[in-house]
């Protein structure tokens, strides 16, 4: 009766550990299944096609066509109005006019996109031509900008500034106008 006890035990002991294997694997499946469901949802409805030798390509480069003509017209226009490339004149703004310390600095934004040309900056007080640079224009992504003005305070009095930059790159010539205190 002690050996048929130490069978059945042997053989509990066999059937737990059995069981816990199946525990195990389920558990481990089942952690699996989630992370990869959790993967897909992420990448939304997008599917992929395999393609074998026996594909048409004209029918798949038809079907990419439609494809690419649906984004463009999903596509938002980044600009209201008229597009300022095609303007006959350059236009822009200063976006930065300051006294720091003994440091008067100036920035500029052009409407237009520019690889080339020209800023000719003028401060004028009181009708006069105070000062005077040049610097050149560089392109940004979608507009251009003039290299920047950093003009020594030692250089001009104080009071109020009238600030003129002509632009000019190719044939397309502008002016952008504002003021300062100095």
């Amino acid at each position: 009766m002690a050996q048929k006890r130490k069978r059945n035990k042997k053989w509990i002991s066999w059937a737990i550990i059995l069981l816990l294997f199946v525990v195990a694997a389920t558990m481990i499946y089942l952690v699996w299944d989630s992370y990869f469901n959790d993967k897909n949802e992420e990448l939304g409805d997008e599917t992929v096609e395999v393609i074998d030798d026996n594909t048409n390509k004209e029918e798949l480069k038809d079907q990419d066509e439609v494809v690419n003509n649906e984004e463009d017209d999903e596509k938002v226009k980044q600009y209201d109005g008229e597009d300022p490339n095609k303007a006959e004149e350059l236009s822009g703004s200063i976006t930065y006019a300051s006294k720091i310390d003994d440091r008067i600095t100036i920035r500029l934004n052009i409407d237009q996109y520019l690889n080339e040309g020209e800023c000719e900056l003028h401060l004028i007080n009181n009708g006069a031509d105070v000062y005077s640079d040049t610097t050149n224009i560089t392109g940004s992504a979608s507009t251009a900008t003039c290299e920047g003005f950093d003009i020594s305070a030692n250089n001009i009095g104080s009071g109020k500034y009238e600030i003129v930059v002509n632009i000019s790159s190719g044939a397309k010539k502008g002016i952008i106008r504002g003021e300062m205190s100095v």
